[in-house]
């Protein structure tokens, strides 16, 4: 199915399906400067047996972007409102980076909406190297647009070797970056540095599951052990070697991941 377009409060959000009609709902949120097609490789994996619901996020792919900055609350009410408007009960989330802290926000503050959550290199509390990292950005983009953010983030979301190789993998993320609209990559990392989620995971409830890449610089494994200990009954896989986008990198072994705890918690 090609990308669709929805109103959802005060934006056009866009979405598209994938998948087995029916099937349990699995709702897909990516990553900053990323857009719905972060999950292009897994699409094959789950779609014999899931509904596949992908979107793009305030400021991001074709969803409107206005001028920030955002709130991690406003992300949360956006992917409520698209459940509203397609009219999902709930949902299996499954986010990676940004898309993961939304879901923590969703399963702490909604979590009558979240059946269960499948968190992917993400983290759940911003530290001041962390708001740094993201301040350095902003200035950059502010001055110069996305193009130099990608060059001095690209070594960080993939290994050195697959950054070098250049596939059409690596290069459909980089076009996807390099053409977010600025307001809306300011917005996003505006939100994503006020977050401070750790001292309520334990408030979630719904089964769960951590991935993490063993060689993150971004989200290092330590934040995703943090994470699995806070929630409870949360199980944790870790694909070695790989930095922030192990989804891309390595897919086959991140979709047999993906796919074992999925398949564990859906009952």
């Amino acid at each position: 199915m090609t990308i669709r377009t929805i109103q959802v409060g005060d934006i056009e959000m866009a979405f598209r399906w994938d998948g087995v009609p029916d099937a349990p709902v699995i709702m897909m949120a990516h990553a900053m400067g990323t857009s719905h097609r972060i999950w292009d490789s897994q699409i094959s994996a789950l779609s014999e047996r899931y509904s596949i619901l992908r979107y793009d996020w305030r400021g991001h792919g074709a969803t409107d972007a206005p001028e920030g900055p955002y709130t991690l609350s406003q992300f949360e009410a956006d992917a409520v409102g698209l459940m509203d408007a397609l009219g999902l009960e709930t949902v299996n989330w499954v986010g990676i980076s940004t898309g993961g802290m939304i879901g923590q926000g969703l399963a702490v503050n909604h979590p009558t909406r979240i059946s269960t959550l499948t968190l992917c290199n993400t983290t759940s509390q911003a530290s001041p190297w962390y708001r740094g990292w993201v301040a350095e950005r902003q200035d950059v983009v502010r001055r110069d647009g996305m193009v130099p953010v990608w060059e001095m983030t690209k070594n960080l979301w993939f290994t050195d070797v697959f950054v070098a190789a250049g596939s059409p993998a690596y290069h459909a993320v980089r076009e996807v970056f390099v053409a977010t609209q600025v307001p809306g990559y300011l917005g996003g990392t505006s939100a994503v540095a006020d977050l401070a989620y750790q001292d309520h995971l334990h408030l979630i409830a719904c089964p769960a599951r951590v991935i993490a890449a063993g060689a993150d610089p971004v989200t290092p494994l330590d934040h995703s052990e943090a994470i699995r200990d806070r929630i409870k009954g949360a199980e944790l896989t870790v694909i070695e070697g790989q930095r922030h986008f192990s989804n891309v990198e390595a897919p086959d072994e991140f979709n047999e991941a993906l796919l074992a705890g999925l398949e564990q918690m859906i009952s």
